[in-house]
């Protein structure tokens, strides 16, 4: 499977960029060979990597031009710096790179890359392709996107690139495509009536092939608040647990029959931050739906729309990471833990009601304390405090690998023991860190793909040794 790896954002995860772009992707046409704009020299890191680091490469040495930058491929040609990213295609890593303009925000001249897994070299290079956004994950071993979104024309294009090669083709369809993604096999897209006063009409969900988008089914979604105002991963599909997000809005469907199984929108409950969790449950923070978006709590929900947990208490901010020994332990929802498959209450702790962010890691829920680095490990079956902490910097947990748990500050990569919260490793990847990020410690990110550990800023992408 392929799977796209965000950089830590606090925010909502959305539709896609909402700037429109120009495709020019020939059918069948071979891969465009890199050819960077002429520039000055970027200036290479003459500091030695340390042996744990197989390879590392930077925004602009990969580009060849100074203060390049790494992004989310889903991201567009908007500037948005904390929002560097890869698909991990197995042997390779597909992400986008370009020039920021801080003027305006635009992600100028951007490239879509291959860097092989094993050695970071360009595999592959398209400057003739501009999109709006890519599904997270590959269809049949190509990158799946969209362009047009932001378009007052009444179609859009499809743009498919060959993860291995980066030969493309370019579909265009007869809908105003807003979101698109894959399960791997099939295509899933969202589509409404666009005018230049805005978009009009009942959105509607499909499902089908890059030839024919609505070949297996095609279903209206409730509500009518569906917005292509920022980016994030709008459609993804776990098993036949299909979740569409919206900003404010989100969607649970049957992949299967297309059957919308439940939603929440507008007029009457809005939300933030729906994430996936095992087993096919989607938890989000619900509000009210106005201005102020008064918070009503947090509730976690089935493929068939049965809620099985609900928590007064909204999630603050976004969960880092889920990922549990086994399904038997319970899932953290707000400031409770209950069992996931039943909803039965297992145990509540204070400390999760105030935090600055929750991990769920092994068999230990990890609680950031808001404004200071203190850290507590609760045991997930029972809520008793493990062990505590004050290291001096500890940031969001995205990695989980034997007993480990990594993650990054700045340009470090740092991994702590579960059992203890003892230190184990800090790993130096870029001298200081991102100098480009508004926020410099959340610009990186540590990520496990297969056996390998990847680090991911706006300016280095690079592969550590996991052991």
């Amino acid at each position: 499977m392929s799977v796209r790896w965000p950089v830590w954002l606090a925010g909502t995860a959305a539709v896609v960029s909402i700037v429109a772009a120009l495709i020019v992707v020939q059918e069948n046409a071979p891969p465009t060979v890199a050819t960077a704009p002429e520039s000055a020299d970027p200036t290479p890191s003459v500091v030695p990597l340390p042996p744990e680091v197989k390879w590392s490469r930077s925004a602009e040495e990969v580009y060849g031009r100074k203060f390049a930058q790494f992004r989310d491929p889903g991201a567009g040609n908007q500037g948005y710096s904390s929002a560097a990213a890869f698909i991990d295609a197995g042997d390779v890593y597909i992400t986008a790179i370009g020039l920021p303009d801080p003027s305006n925000g635009n992600f100028d001249a951007p490239a879509i890359v291959g860097l092989d897994a094993s050695d970071g070299s360009t595999v592959w290079r398209r400057d003739d392709v501009r999109v709006d956004a890519c599904a997270d994950r590959l269809l049949l071993g190509n990158l799946i996107c969209v362009s047009g979104v932001d378009s007052v024309e009444l179609d859009s294009t499809i743009v498919l690139i060959d993860a291995t090669t980066g030969e493309g083709r370019s579909i265009r369809t007869p809908q105003h495509v807003l979101a698109v993604g894959t399960d791997g096999a099939s295509v899933y897209t969202v589509n409404s009536t666009v005018t230049p006063q805005g978009y009009e009409g009942t959105p509607q969900l499909r499902k089908g092939s890059v030839d024919d988008l609505d070949r297996d089914w095609i279903s209206e979604l409730p509500g009518v608040a569906i917005y292509a105002a920022s980016r994030g991963t709008a459609i993804t599909v776990d098993g036949t647990y299909g979740l569409g997000r919206f900003g404010s809005t989100a969607i649970g469907f049957d992949s299967v029959t297309g059957v919308i199984t439940w939603y929440r929108g507008y007029p009457d409950r809005c939300v933030q931050q729906p994430y996936r969790i095992q087993p096919a449950l989607v938890i989000m923070t619900e509000a009210v739906c106005s201005q102020s978006e008064s918070f009503t709590g947090t509730a976690a929900v089935a493929s068939n729309g049965r809620i099985v947990a609900r928590s007064p208490t909204p999630i603050y901010p976004y969960p880092e990471i889920d990922a549990p020994a086994d399904l038997s332990l319970p899932m953290i929802v707000g400031d409770t833990a209950f069992e996931r498959t039943t909803g039965a209450f297992a145990w509540s702790s204070p400390l999760l009601a105030s935090t600055n962010g929750v991990a769920v890691v092994g068999d230990v829920v990890i609680v950031r304390a808001p404004g200071t680095a203190h850290v507590t490990a609760l045991d997930l079956r029972t809520g008793s405090v493990r062990w505590e902490d004050d290291p001096g910097d500890y940031y969001p947990i995205t990695a989980s690998i034997d007993g480990l748990a990594y993650f990054s500050v700045g340009g470090v990569v740092q991994s702590i023991a579960l059992n203890d919260g003892s230190t184990r490793r800090r790993t130096e990847i870029e001298p200081t860190p991102d100098p480009y990020a508004s926020n410099r410690h959340l610009g990186s990110r540590v990520t496990q793909s297969g056996d390998r550990l990847v680090y991911s800023s706006t300016a280095t992408l690079a592969v550590l040794d996991r052991r």
